[in-house]
């Protein structure tokens, strides 16, 4: 009996052993397939990983090429266009059609052209030349060349047949006296023409003697010149400027007026440029009252009834943009190439340009349809080609 319950209790420890040992062998067997899920599942996971990183990596290197691509496409667009505006050509502005303008055409040039060579002698006697207390009359003056305004043909009522000017302010001045008679004005008298470089220095001298006990030099200059130009700076000396009075024999209430008050003299500040003669130094309410004053540009404050040729063209922009000769001259400069139109229809054009040889011939360029042209030295750096159609 001891025996065998000896058995059973080895055969029970042997059964615990086995047991032990299949539990063990569960449990290696549970963690080999632990160890080989999480090898595996790490195997997917690094997989998908790397799966997404180059996705990642496609999409943002897609991304850049597209980024690049656009802003390539962008600047070639940008470089097409600034080179269309490089060769965008100009427009050239057009009259609105109604009265008269000034149309700057300095970015173009002249259409259909021809040149035309013109001597040094005319280019003075063009009508642009400059005088006034800056710019003097130049060596070359062709003095010959003035005529009697008393030989005129339709008579010029004229002082006396000292008074001489250049042929073309002579027509100008006729032609601007027929038409102010036309209208019913007649008294008018051309009182004073050109002054030679002797006569302005006798006025000269005589006005210094005034001052020379007092002053010298260039003091005496300066005060001397506030009442009589300096030899060679009178607007006189231009030989295409005059003094402009009245003179009807034997009317005491004509002659008792001044001109300035006259009818005569209002048509005359209307109407002058229209034959290519200017009032040659406004000033404040003078001759009358429309008048605004120029003398900060001309120099010139006295009240002088002196009227000037400039020619047709030329009269007709200072008309129209109220200058004086001294700022037309400046907007020349400035815009060397206007038109003029009225009611839409070309009547000038005028360009400037600098002078190259100031005592000598010149070639200038004109329209090759002009009707007339007309170029000046304007006496300070410049040629003035004046055109008519």
């Amino acid at each position: 009996m001891e025996g065998d319950k000896k058995m059973a209790k080895v055969r029970r420890n042997d059964q615990r052993g086995k047991s032990a040992y299949v539990t063990l062998a569960i449990i290696l067997v549970l963690l080999l397939l632990v160890t080989v899920g999480c090898y595996l599942l790490k195997q997917w996971a690094d997989k998908d990983y790397n799966e997404r990183q180059a996705q990642a990596e496609t999409e943002a290197n897609r991304i850049n090429d597209q980024l690049r691509e656009d802003y390539a496409k962008a600047k070639a667009e940008e470089r097409a266009k600034s080179q269309e505006k490089k060769v965008e050509t100009p427009q050239r502005p057009a009259p609105k059609g109604e009265g008269w303008e000034v149309l700057d055409l300095s970015s173009f040039p002249i259409s259909n052209t021809r040149t035309l060579s013109v001597t040094r002698k005319d280019l003075v006697k063009g009508g642009m030349l400059l005088l006034n207390h800056w710019y003097s009359q130049p060596a070359d003056f062709p003095e010959a060349d003035l005529i009697s305004v008393h030989t005129s043909k339709n008579g010029i009522p004229v002082k006396n047949s000292s008074v001489k000017l250049f042929p073309a302010a002579v027509t100008a001045l006729e032609e601007m006296l027929k038409a102010a008679n036309d209208a019913g004005l007649d008294g008018y008298l051309i009182d004073e023409g050109y002054r030679t470089n002797e006569t302005q220095q006798g006025y000269y001298d005589k006005e210094a003697a005034h001052y020379a006990e007092k002053l010298s030099g260039d003091a005496l200059r300066d005060k001397v010149s506030q009442t009589v130009n300096y030899p060679g700076t009178s607007e006189y000396q231009s030989g295409l400027s005059f003094r402009v009075d009245r003179y009807k024999k034997d009317d005491k209430e004509f002659m008792n007026k001044k001109f300035k008050d006259m009818e005569q003299s209002d048509w005359l500040l209307e109407h002058s440029w229209e034959y290519g003669i200017i009032f040659r130094f406004p000033v404040q309410g003078y001759p009358n009252a429309t008048v605004t004053d120029k003398g900060w540009k001309t120099g010139e404050h006295k009240q002088l009834s002196i009227y000037r040729y400039v020619g047709k063209a030329n009269a007709a922009v200072m008309h129209i943009m109220d200058f004086c000769m001294e700022e037309y001259i400046e907007y020349l400069a400035r815009h060397p190439h206007i038109a003029v139109y009225q009611d839409g229809v070309l009547k000038y054009e005028i360009t400037w340009t600098e002078d190259t040889n100031p005592t000598g011939d010149v070639t200038a360029t004109t329209a090759a349809n002009a009707r007339e042209t007309i170029v000046s030295t304007d006496n300070c750096g410049g040629i003035i080609v004046a055109i008519a159609y």
